[in-house]
Formats: C-alpha cells, sequence, structure tokens
C-alpha cells in the first residue's frame, strides 16, 4: 500500500510539471475535459528514476532556506533550451549521505549526468548562476555540516563535476559588484583569527579564488541575527548592505562596493573607530528600496528616552559614504503596516499612540505637534468589515483575515491630511528574502 500511495504521489508531481511546462493550454473541445493529460515519455522515464532512488533507500532532502526549495528542480544548467532535473535526497547509511542527482534531457528519456555528494545533516541552500562566464550555470550549494558547521560550495556541471571552491560561511551572497557582468560570490564568515570578514571570490584559471577581502564591523553571531541585502547607492552603484544586530539590538551595517575591481571597499566604515558609522535601533526592519526609487536606503529608527517611537528616517548614501535622508515612515510591524510621512510634517513633532481597541483589533492614533490628526484600525475577527466602516471610517485595504481601516480627524487637514493622503502612504510591510 506504501509503494502504492507513493507512485500515485509520484506521478501527480510529474504529471503537475508536465502540464506546467506545457504551457497549461485549453482543453480544445468538451471530450478532452475527461481525458488525462497524456504524460510525455521523458518525465514517466525520469518519475520511474526517482522510484528507484527511493525504493533503494534514498529520503528527499530538500533545501532548508532561500528560495529554491523543491526536492525536484528544473533548470537549464546549460542553456540548450532544455531543462535538466536536480533532485536533492538524502541516505542516512551512506559515509556522504546528502546526494544532488542531476538527470539531463535526451530524445525522450532522462538520463543521469552526475551525482554531488556531501557528508552533513541538511542542504541549506542551492542557487544556479553563471560563475564563469561560459553561458553555463554553476551550483552554489550551502551544505550544513552540524548545527555549528557551515561550507558552502560551488560546482561545474557535467560527467565529471568540479568544485570550483569550498568555504566555511555563516552567510553568502552572489553578486555583479566589479562591473565585469560576471556575478561573483562573496562569503562572510570568521577568519582563522576569529576576525569577521567578507571575502570576494572570482574566477581564476580553473578555480575559484580570494580576489578581495574586507572586514565587517559584526560578529557572525551579530550578522546570524542580521541580513544581507543586494542594492543601489545614489547614483546607481551596486553595492552589498551588510547588517548585524547586536545584544544591545543595535543595528550595525557595513555597505561594501567593489568600484572598477579596485577591491572591496566598506564606504561605511569610521575610520576613528574602525568600525561601521550606520548603526542605529534595531526595529525588524532592513534596508530596502523603501520609495521605489532604485536606490537602497537604510532604516534609523528615532527614539525617546531610550526606546524607540516606531518612527523610522530612510537614508540612501552615496558612493563616498554620505548619507541623505529621502523620507521617514511609521512602522507598525504588530500591525503588518507602515505610513509615510507626508513632507509637511518635517520639522514637527510626530508621535503614535497605539492601544487594542478590543480583543479583535489595534487602533493606532497619529499626533502632530500635539493634534490628534488620524486613526488607524488594525481589525481582525468577525465582523470586522461591519466594524471598519462605523462612523467616518473607510476601509484602506484588505488582507485574508484582516482589514484595515482609517479615519482623519479634525485637525488632520490643517495638516495636509486628507482621506486621499491617508490612502495613498498606507502601505503593507512586505516579507523580503535575505541573500544567501
Amino acid at each position: 500500500m506504501k509503494n502504492r500511495w507513493k507512485t500515485v504521489w509520484l506521478t501527480g508531481v510529474v504529471l503537475t510539471l508536465a502540464w506546467l511546462l506545457g504551457g497549461c493550454s485549453a482543453p480544445s473541445s468538451a471530450d478532452d475535459l475527461f481525458t488525462l493529460p497524456q504524460l510525455p515519455i521523458e518525465y514517466t522515464d525520469l518519475s520511474r528514476q526517482i522510484s528507484d532512488l527511493i525504493d533503494a533507500g534514498y529520503e528527499y532532502a530538500s533545501p532548508t532556506s532561500g528560495r529554491n526549495i523543491q526536492s525536484v528542480q528544473m533548470v537549464d544548467l546549460d542553456s540548450d533550451g532544455d531543462e535538466e532535473a536536480v533532485v536533492f535526497f538524502r541516505r542516512s547509511s551512506d559515509e556522504k549521505p546528502l546526494k544532488i542527482f542531476i538527470y539531463a534531457a535526451h530524445s525522450d528519456t532522462y538520463e543521469l549526468l552526475c551525482t554531488i555528494e556531501s557528508s552533513g545533516t541538511a542542504v541549506d541552500s542551492v542557487y544556479y548562476r553563471d560563475l564563469t562566464g561560459d553561458d553555463r550555470q554553476e551550483l552554489v550549494v550551502g551544505w550544513r555540516i552540524s548545527p555549528d558547521v557551515q561550507t558552502v560550495a560551488v560546482y561545474t556541471v557535467g560527467q565529471d563535476p568540479e568544485t570550483l571552491m569550498q568555504s566555511s560561511y555563516v552567510r553568502y551572497s552572489i553578486e555583479e559588484l566589479d562591473g565585469d557582468g560576471i556575478p561573483s560570490l562573496l562569503v562572510f564568515r570568521a577568519d582563522d583569527e576569529g576576525d569577521s570578514v567578507a571575502e570576494f571570490y572570482s574566477r581564476r584559471d580553473n578555480v575559484m579564488a580570494v580576489s578581495y577581502t574586507a572586514s565587517l564591523s559584526s560578529t557572525m553571531a551579530e550578522l546570524a541575527r542580521g541580513s544581507v541585502v543586494s542594492g543601489r547607492l545614489r547614483g546607481g552603484t551596486p553595492a552589498v548592505f551588510v547588517t548585524g544586530v547586536t545584544d544591545e539590538n543595535t543595528a550595525v551595517t557595513d555597505i561594501l562596493t567593489c568600484p572598477g575591481g579596485q577591491g572591496l571597499i566598506n564606504i561605511a566604515l569610521d575610520p576613528q573607530t574602525g568600525s561601521s558609522a550606520a548603526a542605529s535601533p534595531y526595529m525588524q526592519t532592513r534596508p530596502q528600496d523603501i520609495n521605489g526609487d532604485g536606490v537602497t536606503e537604510l532604516p534609523s529608527p528615532r527614539t525617546q528616552d531610550g526606546e524607540v517611537t516606531g518612527i523610522v528616517d530612510w537614508l540612501a548614501y552615496n558612493k563616498n559614504g554620505r548619507p541623505n535622508r529621502i523620507m521617514s515612515t511609521y512602522h507598525n510591524p504588530a500591525g503588518g503596516w507602515y505610513f509615510v510621512l507626508p513632507v509637511e510634517w518635517d520639522g514637527l513633532s510626530v508621535a503614535v499612540e497605539s492601544t487594542d481597541s478590543n480583543t479583535n483589533g489595534l487602533q493606532s492614533v497619529l499626533v502632530v505637534d500635539g493634534r490628534e490628526v488620524a486613526i488607524i484600525y488594525t481589525l481582525t475577527g468577525e465582523n470586522r468589515e461591519n466594524r471598519a466602516m462605523r462612523g467616518n471610517r473607510q476601509v484602506i485595504k484588505r488582507q485574508t483575515g484582516t482589514t484595515y481601516a482609517g479615519e482623519v480627524l479634525e485637525f488632520g487637514p490643517s495638516f495636509g491630511l486628507t482621506e486621499a493622503v491617508l490612502h495613498q502612504n498606507f502601505k503593507l510591510i512586505a516579507s523580503q528574502w535575505a541573500n544567501g
């Protein structure tokens, strides 16, 4: 019975793959609605080979983080128009239990092209990028060797795969920083002396080697709590924003650039302290293009009496490391939203008073120069739609299980706040991927 259900499940997965890869075309007649899609023979063969591996004691071991987390991934690795199948397995009895099987399409079948193996407990992440400039994508794989040890390796794909590099890491990122048009690998780790470094790997001869190194302000433990974000400076220079979070809940961001292949430079470094000058209280926000202008801004939360107020100034840096405030927001992580403060409020005293309005919601009162100008409601539970339209409230946004409503109060227009501005400046906090 177990094998029967396994076969049914595998067939369903492959049928779905075939449907998606075939372009999801609509049935040509009513009779076609009652006809199962014909499975291309190559996918039937791939399903059989995967089933044979499971019968031999293998189990799926899909990557645990990153963008590519499926057990079976279809990727055109050699740019020939045909997708290879990359399958992630584990067999605990083997000396190297973690396996990546790569199958290449040949005529009407899939054939095993190569196998990549590693010791350890899990595949942490995998990315497919052309790091050598030959129009063939390499595999960048993060292996979790133990709870405290991770290694990242880059592999060529072929009958005899090569390991181009391998290193311990806490985080890694794939970037195009030096202007040569070929992505490179940035590895963040502690060196032999225990100092935090960023290592810039690029292709040399038949291996990938460290071309540049830069010191980091954060420890690896602090970086593990933070983030690595790819972005751009004012003027368009590519940069990587490496943020660590200290035990005191301070976010410290190093900003790495590689102008014209002249080395890896930390433009946020303060020469007096040897650490980044881009430090501020941590409020679960991270560097991002907050206003959609193509430049990455750093969050700098405001404080009062040592406590964050929820108001965040967003700073854009130029290539010389000089920041410029672009805008300010009020961030409400508990409610899942933020509000862009109108420019008319610059220089004014702004505060937000948030309270539970009832058991199924939260209300936040915007106060400018001591005057209440608006209320934003985060409503959950039953009857939230009716509650969102009580009195002068209007629905601003809807999400599954949550309705957001707003109300402009008497003094709102005096400070340039209208219902249109309230709608326009209200935004939902979007979850974001970290690199690596």
